[in-house]
C-alpha cells in the first residue's frame, strides 16, 4: 500500500569510530551461478540503514549470510570491530545478530512470554514451576522495558499479526541485539501498526542498535531511514545519504536503465476498459460468512476487474475465501459458467472455474520441496494436459517453459527448487500456476504484498491483459493505489458489510480511505 508517513528520519550519520557492523567483499554462488558479488555494508551503531533492490537483487541472500544461514560465502563480516569466525545462525545471534523476517520465526503453540523466554531458560537448578516464573517474569519486564504492549499468557498462534512481530521484536532485544535486520516489516500491518512500530524502531537507534531495513514501500524508506544501500543483480550500486533522494531516485537506482519502459503508462486510469456491456461472468446471491460477513450480492462481468477495499475486520478476506470454499460458515450461492452452488473446497472451486492466489505465499501458495516446473504445473496436470490419467509431460514442459517467459521468472530454470528463487519471482510462479489453469474468475489476495516495483509493474500489466483476454478478476488488497490503478469498480468494506460496486473513477485516495474506515476526513493512522 502507497502510505503518507510523518516521522523524520532518524539523524544517525554523525562520524564514529567504529562501525557495528562491517560487510566487506561478500560473494556468494549457488548452482545457477553467482548471485553476490563482492559487495560491502557498513551500518553504524544508531543507523536505521535502508537495503532496496528489485526481487532477485541479492537483498535476501545477503542478509541469510548475515543471519549465518549460508555459511559457504567469500568476504568478512565484523561486528564492533571484532571479526566474526563462525558462521552458523547460533554463532550469528551470539554476535548480536537477530533478524525478523517476513513469515515470523515464532513458537504459535506457545505463549509471547515462552517464545521471548525461549533458548534463555533460567537455570536447571530452579524447580520446575518457580523456572516457569521466573521465565515468565523475565519476558513480562522485558516487555514493558520497550514499551510494549502484548498479552504474555496469550498463544502467539492467536495474537494479531502486528503483536507477534511485536513478540519478535521483543526477542531480538531480550538477546541483546545490536544488530536487527527487518525484512518487509510493513507488509502485513494496518497503518496503527506500522506507526508503533516506526516508534519502536526509534526507541532501538536511540540505544545505538543498528537497523537494516528492508521494504518495498520507498516512502517508509524515505521516512525512517537515514541512509540507502541499492543492490541490482547482486552487485553494490550505491550507498547515499537519504538527503536529496525522492522515491523516484530509488526506483531508477534499483533498475537502472528499465526504469523509464518500466513507469510507462504506469498510473490512475491505465485500465479504462468499459465492461457495462459484457454478459455477466460471476454473480454472487448473499453469500455471508456467520459472525464475519453480512450476505453479498452483486455480479461481476466477463473481462472486468473489480477491487475490494477494506481494513482488517471489515469481511473482505472472509469473502474471498468463501468463494473458494475456504472458510466455514458460508452461506448463499455463486453462478460462474454452468455452476451454481457454493463450491466445498479450492479444487472444487477450481472445477467450476474459480481459482485464488492466496495472500500467504509461503503457507499456502509454492509448495517448497517441489521444482518450479512442478508449482507452475500444479493444476494444470488435473486438467489440460492430462488425458485418462495420462500426463502429456512434453505439452505440460513446453506450456511452463512459456510460461516463465511470459511472467519474466529469473533465474529461468525449470528443475530449480523454488525456494532458491526470491520473493517477487515466487509470487511469478504462483501467477504463471494461475494462468496454466485457464480459470474464469481470477481471485488475488494482496498480490503484490512483497514485491519491487519493478515486479509490480510487470504483474499489473499480466492482470490487464488477462482482463482483456476476458476472464474476470477479482483483487483484494491493502494497496489502495493498486486497486485504484487496477479497478473498473471498487466494492467498499467495511465492518463486515459489502456496499454496492462503484466506478473506481468516482474515488482518490483519501476519498477510498474515507469510505473503508466510515470517516469524513481519514488519514492512514486511522486504518
Amino acid at each position: 500500500m502507497t502510505h503518507s508517513v510523518e516521522h523524520r528520519p532518524i539523524d544517525t550519520r554523525t562520524p564514529v569510530t567504529t562501525p557495528r557492523l562491517e560487510m566487506r567483499g561478500i560473494t556468494k554462488d549457488f548452482p545457477a551461478g553467482r548471485v553476490l558479488h563482492a559487495v560491502d555494508l557498513t551500518v553504524q551503531p544508531g543507523e536505521v540503514h535502508a537495503l532496496v533492490g528489485e526481487n532477485g537483487a541479492g537483498k535476501s541472500t545477503l542478509m541469510k549470510i548475515l543471519a549465518g544461514v549460508h555459511a559457504d560465502h567469500g568476504g568478512t563480516i565484523a561486528v564492533d570491530g571484532e571479526p566474526l569466525s563462525g558462521s552458523s545462525p547460533a554463532a550469528m545471534l551470539k554476535a548480536g545478530i537477530a533478524v525478523i523476517y517476513q513469515e515470523f520465526s515464532l513458537v504459535p503453540d506457545m505463549t509471547a512470554a515462552q517464545n521471548i523466554a525461549l533458548g534463555r531458560e533460567p537455570a536447571a537448578v530452579l524447580p520446575g514451576l518457580m523456572k516457569h516464573r521466573a521465565a515468565r517474569r523475565r519476558s513480562v519486564s522485558e516487555l514493558a522495558e520497550i514499551g510494549i504492549d502484548v498479552p504474555a499468557d496469550v498463544l502467539v498462534s492467536q495474537l494479531p499479526v502486528g503483536q507477534q512481530q511485536m513478540v519478535e521484536i521483543a526477542k531480538a532485544v531480550a538477546r541483546k541485539a545490536k544488530i536487527l535486520v527487518m525484512d518487509e516489516p510493513t507488509a502485513r500491518l494496518s497503518a496503527g501498526e506500522r506507526e508503533r512500530l516506526f516508534e519502536i524502531i526509534a526507541m532501538l537507534s536511540g540505544r545505538g542498535v543498528g537497523i537494516i531495513y528492508i521494504s518495498h514501500f520507498l516512502e517508509e524508506i524515505l521516512a525512517v531511514c537515514s541512509t540507502v544501500t541499492v543492490l541490482r543483480d547482486g552487485r553494490h550500486i550505491t550507498t547515499c545519504s537519504r538527503a536529496g533522494l525522492d522515491q523516484d531516485k530509488i526506483a531508477h537506482l534499483m533498475v537502472g536503465d528499465k526504469f523509464e519502459a518500466m513507469t510507462e503508462g504506469v498510473g490512475r486510469g491505465t485500465r479504462a476498459a468499459d465492461c457495462a456491456g459484457s454478459p455477466v461472468a460471476l454473480a454472487l446471491e448473499d453469500v455471508a460468512v456467520a459472525g464475519a460477513l453480512a450476505p453479498v450480492t452483486l455480479a461481476v462481468r466477463h473481462g472486468e476487474v473489480m477491487g475490494f477495499a477494506g481494513i482488517q475486520g471489515s469481511g473482505r478476506t472472509e469473502l474471498a475465501r468463501a468463494l473458494v470454499g475456504a472458510v466455514g460458515g458460508t452461506t448463499g450461492r455463486l453462478r460462474v459458467g454452468d455452476y451454481a452452488g457454493l463450491p466445498r473446497n479450492p479444487r472444487h472451486a477450481a472445477d467450476a472455474g474459480l481459482l485464488m492466489l492466496p495472500g500467504n505465499r509461503k503457507s499456502e501458495g509454492i509448495i517448497e520441496q517441489r521444482s518450479v516446473h512442478a508449482n507452475i504445473a500444479l493444476t494444470a496436470l488435473r486438467g489440460r494436459f492430462s488425458r485418462r490419467g495420462c500426463v502429456r509431460a512434453r505439452h505440460i514442459a513446453r506450456e511452463v517453459e512459456d510460461l516463465m517467459g511470459r511472467f519474466a521468472i529469473h533465474p529461468r530454470k525449470t528443475d530449480l527448487q523454488i525456494t532458491a528463487l526470491s520473493g517477487g519471482n515466487q509470487q511469478k510462479v504462483l501467477f504463471a500456476r494461475a494462468v496454466a489453469a485457464q480459470p474464469r474468475v481470477l481471485i488475488l489476495d494482496q498480490p503484490t504484498a512483497g514485491v519491487d516495483i519493478g515486479a509490480k509493474a510487470e504483474l499489473y500489466a499480466q492482470i490487464e491483459m488477462l482482463a482483456d483476454s476476458g476472464v474476470t478478476v477479482l483483487v483484494f488488497s491493502d494497496d489502495l493505489e493498486e486497486l485504484l490503478q487496477l479497478s473498473n469498480r471498487i466494492v467498499v468494506m467495511r465492518k463486515g458489510v459489502a456496499r454496492d460496486p462503484q466506478p473506481s473513477t468516482q474515488f482518490d485516495r483519501a476519498a477510498l480511505l474515507a469510505a473503508i474506515t466510515g470517516d469524513a476526513v481519514a488519514t492512514d493512522k486511522e486504518i
